[in-house]
Order: structure tokens, then C-alpha cells, then sequence
């Protein structure tokens, strides 16, 4: 079973009825219990501009007694999310055909994400998108074979991976309902020339909004600043218990 999804077509009014299918096919023919809506919500939310095609498939679990993970909008308490998690990258090799690219070049440096597009709340996102989390410094092989583990969860100090924003475990507020939290797997550009501004990307000045002090300003904007395009990602919806 494939832990993401496996999509070409694009357009901008939305899905078109084969990338439901295909995402269906990924799961073993069957959606695997996730509505049409919440595909839809992936898509429209992660598809950076019309030309995105995912590289990788995300597989993140959080391990420290929560035994949760994350599967294409699954439902998770926060509770389970407290602590960071662990990261599982595999090549879809239909969709990788930009290799030996430096996207997918085994001295790739990637930096891995989480933000929030639903702060404070879906209906009134005042402070969308918010930062939750970066992480730089990951590195694989991604030989097309296998998946590569990355033990984020371990400790930073024993590691060369770097937080440049600490871990802000998702607390979506009390009535406000779901909240989508995304992960997102960033690489440089490939005709990128400054490859020392996207190996190093800039700290955001803060957490709401990615520091653009703008409403819908994040991920997508501080990839741009930084030289990194999306390869890959995931999400899951949280919600707090007063509703």
C-alpha cells in the first residue's frame, strides 16, 4: 500500500474525475475510507501552481507512545501529536522523471515542513498560514528501490538535522473545528543557481503567516524566498474537543 498518491493531470478549477481514481488505485483500488472532499482538500490546498507533481510519498508517524500516523486526511486527537515525528520517504517513480535532477540527487538537501492553512479557524484563517515547523538538513538516497527512513524524532544535538523552527505541536483553539495540518517536502529548485540559499533557507520572523505579516501568506511564499519547490506531501485534520 502506497502511503501517498500518484497524480499528473492538473487544471485550475479543481479535480479532475481521474485524479479521484487514480488516488484510489494508489490505495489498493478503494479510498480507503477518505471522502472525495478531503482528496479535494489535499489537492486544491497543496497543488503550489499547476505545474506540481509529487516526487515522494510522505509516511509520518509520531512514535512516542501514540502510535499515530499520518494517511492522506486522516483524524487525529493532538493529543498524539505532541511530540515530533518520524519520516519515511519513497521515490514515485512514475512521476520522477526530473532524476538526476537536483531535486532527487543522492547530496540533495531537503528541508521538511508543517503548517497550518485553517488558523485561527477555517472560517476566519485571521492567522493562516501558520508556521508550525521546519526542519533542514535531511538527506537521502533516493535510489527508487526503497523507502528512506529519517528518525526526525531523534535528538537534534546527535544529528545534522537542524530545527529552524522549533516543533509547535498542533492546539487548534476550542470551537473551531477541524484545522488541516500539512506536511511538505521541499528541495531546491532545479535551475536554482544560488545553491547556498536553498541548502540554508532564512528563519520566518514568526510563526503567523510565515512572517509576511499577511493574511494566506506561508509555505508557499517562503519556498519561493528560499529556492525550494514542493516534492512531496501529506496531512491530517485535528480538532479540538469543545466544539
Amino acid at each position: 500500500m502506497q502511503h501517498m498518491y500518484e497524480l499528473t493531470k492538473r487544471q485550475n478549477t479543481g479535480l479532475f474525475p481521474g485524479d479521484v481514481i487514480a488516488l484510489g488505485t494508489a490505495f489498493e483500488g478503494e479510498l480507503g475510507g477518505f471522502s472525495t472532499s478531503q482528496l479535494s482538500d489535499l489537492l486544491n490546498l497543496l497543488v503550489l501552481d499547476e505545474d506540481f507533481t509529487p516526487l515522494f510519498s510522505l509516511n509520518i508517524w509520531f512514535p512516542k507512545g501514540h502510535n499515530a500516523s499520518v494517511d492522506l486526511g486522516s483524524r487525529i486527537n493532538p493529543s498524539d501529536v505532541s511530540h515530533t515525528p518520524n519520516l519515511g520517504v519513497l521515490p514515485i517513480e512514475d512521476n520522477n522523471d526530473l532524476a538526476p535532477s537536483p531535486t532527487t540527487r543522492s547530496n540533495t538537501t531537503y528541508t521538511f515542513v508543517l503548517t497550518d492553512p485553517d488558523a485561527t479557524s477555517r472560517a476566519d484563517p485571521a492567522m493562516a498560514e501558520m508556521c508550525h515547523w521546519i526542519v533542514t538538513g535531511i538527506s537521502f538516497n533516493a535510489d527508487h528501490t526503497s523507502e528512506a527512513v529519517i528518525p526526525i524524532a531523534a535528538d537534534f544535538q546527535d544529528s545534522k538535522l537542524k530545527e529552524l523552527m522549533p516543533y509547535y505541536p498542533p492546539a487548534p483553539p476550542p470551537k473551531t473545528g477541524y484545522h488541516r495540518y500539512v506536511f511538505v517536502l521541499l528541495a531546491p529548485i532545479p535551475s536554482n543557481s544560488d545553491a547556498q540559499k536553498s541548502s540554508s533557507p532564512k528563519k520566518p520572523r514568526e510563526r503567523p503567516h510565515w512572517g509576511y505579516g499577511k493574511v494566506g501568506k506561508g509555505v508557499r511564499d517562503w519556498a519561493d524566498d528560499n529556492g525550494l519547490t514542493p516534492v512531496g506531501a501529506n496531512f491530517f485534520y485535528a480538532e479540538n474537543k469543545k466544539q
